[in-house]
């Protein structure tokens, strides 16, 4: 098991709303994957997030969230008092005082930074907590893109901010790096429930967690990153989290960034990222 740190980067790179990556970083990230940038939020700033994620982790929207507010390891229609791995979609959409939020704004400069061929935009966001001692509360081993319609351009940053510090103990983020350069994505399948129609095709109204299978050359990698540090990656990398082992909760504040272009092409066909849309996943996935 190999724990990969990026100490040069740090509090020193902030100025204002804006975060300095280096040259160096945004080669990483387009040949390995990934990103690790360390003391992007201060901790004034980390505690104006705090109260929304308790607000929505706590269940306080769940009745207009509907599948909004669901568990990722377990399927629809877990009892609330049974999740282990709790998901808020959308939280700007159902609670506009949240939108141009700290991190949003701070996440909109760097995603400037790593994407230099279009116009990035926030696609969508989420907030995910693994309950205390849960070892299920593992988020499937996945590519992003294996969840998403086929679109022109599929460039993705997705921003992990951690909440709370977040160790292989509390199951913080692992990946393969150089995963995103494997020309074909892996099969995605079902995971554990009885989502798999007759033609072998994903039932979403079952559970919207999907899994692949690691391969013997597979390369995992762990992402430790203290409270208001981000971990980015793209859309193609293969990542997952283990569950939570340690007596706390692991808290995470997700936004990912998309060309506005393909925003635009996922909301013509009713695709915005939230479990409630109404879509033809056959026919957007094959």
């Amino acid at each position: 098991m190999e724990k990969i740190y990026n100490p040069q980067s740090g509090k020193h790179r902030r100025n204002g709303l804006n975060y300095l990556v280096e040259s160096s970083e945004i080669k990483q990230f387009h040949d390995l994957g990934y990103l690790i940038l360390n003391d992007v939020l201060t901790e004034e700033e980390m505690q104006t997030l705090d109260p929304w994620f308790e607000h929505f982790i706590m269940g306080n929207e769940k009745e207009k969230m509907a599948k909004d507010f669901c568990d990722m390891s377990q399927p629809y229609g877990t009892p609330f008092e049974e999740f282990q791995l709790i998901n808020a979609m959308l939280p700007s959409f159902y609670r506009k005082e949240f939108v141009d939020n700290i991190l949003q704004q701070i996440s909109q400069n760097i995603a400037n930074q790593l994407y230099q061929n279009g116009k990035a935009a926030i696609d969508y966001e989420q907030f995910l907590a693994k309950k205390p001692s849960k070892e299920k509360a593992e988020f499937a081993i996945h590519q992003d893109l294996g969840y998403w319609p086929k679109t022109k351009n599929t460039w993705t940053a997705t921003f992990s901010l951690a909440m709370n510090d977040a160790d292989v103990l509390n199951g913080c983020l692992y990946l393969i790096p150089g995963s995103n350069k494997e020309p074909e994505l892996r099969t995605h399948k079902p995971k554990d429930y009885n989502n798999q129609t007759e033609d072998g095709s994903v039932n979403r109204d079952d559970s919207h967690t999907l899994v692949i299978e690691l391969l013997p050359d597979d390369k995992v990698v762990y992402l430790p990153v203290k409270r208001g540090s981000l971990t980015i990656h793209d859309e193609r990398i293969v990542h997952g989290s283990g569950g939570n082992q340690s007596k706390d909760w692991r808290k995470t504040y997700i936004i990912a960034y998309r060309d506005v272009n393909t925003i635009a092409e996922e909301r013509a066909i009713g695709f915005t990222h939230s479990h409630n849309d109404s879509v033809d996943w056959k026919e957007i996935i094959g």
